[in-house]
C-alpha cells in the first residue's frame, strides 16, 4: 500500500513540472524557493502520515482486530489478566487427589504403563458447555446450556432406542468443582489418560476472544480435574444448526450464523499474541499433555485461514521457553491403517486430503505434525469398525512385513455412538453407530482394540519410542466424547450404559497389557 502511495506522488510530481516547462521558459528565482518550499512542506506531510499509518498498522495489526472498539480490548484484557492470575495461584494438592495415588482400579495398569510406554495416550474430548455463559444468554436465552436440550428431548429416538441420560454425575454446572472431581476421578479409575478441553477462541472484531472459558479457568483455580490435559480449538463459525430457537435479544446478521469467525491474515495480529497469552497459564501447568516438551494444540477442523494463527502461536511459545508447539489438526477420514476404503478412487481423495493438509507450510515450515482421523457419522465408516491390519494381526506375521510398514500420520478417533435428536427434531436427527446397547459397546470394544492394539504392537522395532518417557510420546487415541449429551456421545455413567464404556477401556487397556503382541 505504501509503495503505491509513493508512486502517485512521484508521477503526479512529474506531471506537473512537465506541464510547467510547457508553459514556460523562465522561473524566476523566488517561483523556485516556493516550489522547493512547498514541495518540502508536501515531502514532510507525506512522511509523517506514512509513518503514522505504519505505527498503526503495527499496533493493530491487520484483517478483523485492526477496528476492535476499546470495550472489547478491555474485556480481552480482564480475561487474560483473570487467566493469568489463576494460572499464578494453581495449588494441586497431589496427595489428597487421584494423581497422586493408586487407589483405583486403574492405578496399577497406570503405573505400568509409566515404566515401559508400552500403550498409547487415550485422551477424552470434554465438552465445557455445561454452564451459564454471556454468549449463551445472548443466542439462545438467559441461563440457556445443552442439559436444557437434553431435558426436552423424547424418551427415544426414531429407531425406538433410549436417549441416554446423565445418573451418577447429574445434570452439573461445570464451573462447581465437585462434577469436575469427580468426574476427572472416574476417568483416571477407568484408564482414560488426559482430557482434550473444547478450547473457544473467536478473532471476530465484534466478539473477540474466549467462551465457554469459565469452568477451565476455575480449574486453574482449584486443581480440579487432577489429571494431564490440552485443549483443542474449535475454531470455526458458530451456525444454527440446532432445532431450537434463538434468544429474545438475538438478530441474524448473516443467514443461519450465530458466531462468526475470522483468521488473521498477518502474523503480528495483536489478537493472536493475546490469544497467546491467554493460552499461556494451561501451557506451563504441570498438568498439560506435551511431546517432547512441545504442549499440545488441537485443532478441530482444517482451515486454511488458521495456519498464520499457528504459526504466529508456535513462534510465541517457542519465545516463551517452549521448543515450539505439536500441532495436530482434525479432518473427516478414515485412518490410513485401520480403515481401508474399497473404493480406490476414494482412498486416493484421502491421501490426498491429508498430504496437502501435512504439507502447508508457512514461512517454509510446517504448520500441522499429524491429523486426527474422525469418524463423523459419514457413508465410509456406517456399520465398519476399524480393523488392525493383516500384516500386523496375524499370528504368522512375518517381523519383516511389520517392519517394513511406516506408522502413519493419523492419531485414531473413535465415537461410542452419535445420535443428535436432542438438538433436532425427531426426523431430522443424525444416527450412527446407535442401536441394542450390548451390540453398541461391543462395537465401542473393537474399535478401541483395534487402535490401541496398532499403536502399542504394529512397530515392533520402534526402539526408541520405547525407550521415551510416556510424557514426551505422540502417540493418541482421541475418544469423543467424556460429556457430550445431546449428541449421545458419553463415557459418563447413563441410565442406558451405566459404566459400560468407562470398564471397556480399562479391561481393553488390561487385556492387551496381559496378552502383549501377538
Amino acid at each position: 500500500m505504501t509503495g503505491t502511495i509513493n508512486g502517485s506522488f512521484v508521477q503526479r510530481n512529474k506531471r506537473q513540472k512537465d506541464n510547467k516547462q510547457r508553459s514556460s521558459t523562465y522561473v524566476s528565482v523566488d517561483n523556485i524557493l516556493k516550489m522547493s518550499f512547498l514541495g518540502l512542506l508536501c515531502l514532510y506531510l507525506y512522511n509523517f502520515f506514512v509513518i503514522a499509518y505504519r505505527a498503526h498498522s503495527e499496533s493493530s495489526g491487520s484483517g478483523s482486530s485492526s477496528s476492535i472498539s476499546n470495550n472489547n480490548n478491555r474485556r480481552i484484557k480482564t480475561i487474560i489478566d483473570d487467566v493469568t492470575e489463576a494460572g499464578a495461584t494453581t495449588e494441586v494438592d497431589h496427595e489428597s487427589t487421584s494423581m497422586g495415588n493408586n487407589n483405583f482400579n486403574g492405578g496399577a495398569i497406570q503405573e505400568k504403563e509409566e515404566e515401559d510406554n508400552l500403550l498409547p495416550r487415550v485422551l477424552a474430548l470434554v465438552f465445557p458447555q455445561f454452564h451459564q455463559d454471556p454468549l449463551n444468554d445472548y443466542l439462545w436465552g438467559k441461563g440457556f446450556t445443552d442439559w436444557d436440550n437434553l431435558r426436552k428431548a423424547p424418551a427415544k429416538n426414531r429407531n425406538g432406542f433410549a436417549i441416554p441420560r446423565p445418573t451418577e454425575l447429574g445434570y452439573y454446572d461445570y464451573t462447581d468443582v465437585e462434577p469436575r472431581k469427580k468426574q476427572g476421578e472416574l476417568a483416571l479409575q477407568y484408564g482414560i489418560d488426559g482430557f482434550l478441553y473444547h478450547h473457544y477462541w473467536f478473532y471476530d472484531k465484534d466478539h473477540p476472544g474466549p467462551n465457554l472459558h469459565q469452568p477451565i479457568v476455575n480449574m486453574l483455580k482449584d486443581g480440579h480435574p487432577d489429571m494431564p490435559f490440552a485443549l483443542h480449538w474449535c475454531g470455526i463459525k458458530w451456525t444454527n444448526t440446532w432445532s431450537g430457537n434463538v434468544g429474545p435479544d438475538f438478530v441474524f446478521k448473516e443467514g443461519g450464523v450465530l458466531q462468526k469467525q475470522y483468521f488473521p491474515t498477518n502474523n503480528t495480529d495483536p489478537l493472536i499474541t493475546a490469544h497467546y497469552e491467554w493460552l499461556k497459564p494451561f501451557f506451563h501447568h504441570p498438568n498439560y499433555i506435551k511431546v517432547d516438551g512441545k504442549p499440545l494444540f488441537m485443532l478441530y477442523q482444517r482451515k486454511p485461514g488458521a495456519m498464520v494463527v499457528f504459526h504466529r502461536l508456535n513462534e510465541l511459545a517457542q519465545q516463551d521457553g517452549f521448543p515450539g508447539l505439536y500441532a495436530t489438526v482434525g479432518l473427516s477420514k478414515p485412518h490410513a491403517h485401520l480403515l481401508p476404503m474399497k473404493d480406490e478412487k476414494q482412498e486416493r481423495g484421502f491421501k490426498v486430503m491429508m498430504g496437502r493438509t501435512l504439507g502447508y507450510k508457512v514461512s517454509n515450515l510446517k504448520v500441522y505434525d499429524k491429523v486426527v482421523s474422525y469418524p463423523n457419522p459419514s457413508d465410509w465408516a456406517e456399520g465398519r469398525s476399524l480393523e488392525i491390519p493383516s500384516w500386523c494381526a496375524s499370528v504368522t506375521a512375518s517381523a519383516s512385513a511389520s517392519a517394513s510398514q511406516t506408522r502413519a500420520m493419523d492419531i485414531v478417533g473413535i465415537i461410542s455412538s452419535f445420535d443428535n435428536t436432542p438438538r433436532r427434531s425427531l426426523e431430522e436427527a443424525n444416527l450412527f453407530g446407535t442401536g441394542d446397547p450390548q451390540e453398541v459397546v461391543e462395537n465401542f470394544r473393537k474399535n478401541l482394540h483395534s487402535a490401541i492394539y496398532y499403536e502399542a504392537c504394529c512397530f515392533r522395532d520402534d526402539k526408541v519410542r520405547l525407550q521415551k518417557k510416556k510424557q514426551d510420546d505422540d502417540r493418541f487415541i482421541i475418544i469423543n466424547a467424556m460429556n457430550e449429551w445431546a449428541e449421545g456421545m458419553a463415557l459418563e455413567p447413563s441410565d442406558v450404559y451405566g459404566r459400560s464404556f468407562l470398564e471397556t477401556i480399562r479391561d481393553t487397556k488390561r487385556s492387551i497389557r496381559e496378552k502383549g503382541c501377538r
